[in-house]
């Protein structure tokens, strides 16, 4: 509990600087997004910078904030032009038949602590079913609508009989399901 107490402190203070995730913005390019991260309190490296022309910056920061036991990763998507345009906290992969237990546990606290960050979410759908993933690997289950017209959505995937919890931080207002 303490943990989840230091990230929310975190998150809200970092929302004072304008940051997306700490002191990243979206637009910044790679070469800023790597000294951003380098300063960070948010997050640790987990490869040398000797490498990380061959590996990319994607999986190799690790946030030191667990959520529910679950270590998180940082994946990037970058514009045409080279700037962040999306941010995504991956969590561990645990076995699918953690996926009831565990893995919502973790849901249902991420949830919870985004709320705390955000307010209510604008949409949010219940726990999706194991079943669901047949045609889908990533289920989104939460919108937040951020004031600065920017998007943190959050959900479960996946992969391989492997499941994992993600939160996906956007630059624009998104819906989950659209608005009439």
């Amino acid at each position: 509990m303490k943990a989840l107490r230091y990230l929310v402190w975190l998150l809200l203070s970092s929302s004072i600087y304008a940051g997306v995730y700490g002191e990243l913005e979206f637009g910044d390019d790679r070469e800023a997004v790597t000294q951003k991260l380098g300063k960070s309190q948010l997050v640790e490296q987990t490869v040398d910078n000797t490498y990380t022309a061959r590996t990319g910056l994607n999986g190799i920061y690790k946030c030191k904030t667990d959520i529910s036991g679950l270590a998180c990763r940082l994946y990037f998507n970058w514009d045409e032009k080279g700037e962040l345009n999306e941010i995504t906290l991956r969590s561990d992969s645990l076995d699918a038949d953690l996926y009831k237990t565990e893995l919502k546990g973790a849901w249902t606290d991420a949830g919870a602590l985004f709320s705390r960050v955000y307010n209510e979410p604008k949409q949010q759908a219940s726990y999706p079913p194991l079943s669901s993933f047949k045609e889908h690997k990533m289920m989104v289950t939460h919108v937040w609508g951020n004031n600065n017209g920017t998007s943190t959505l959050m959900g479960t995937g996946m992969d391989e009989n492997q499941c994992f919890l993600f939160i996906r931080f956007l630059p624009t207002q998104t819906d989950l399901i659209p608005q009439e």
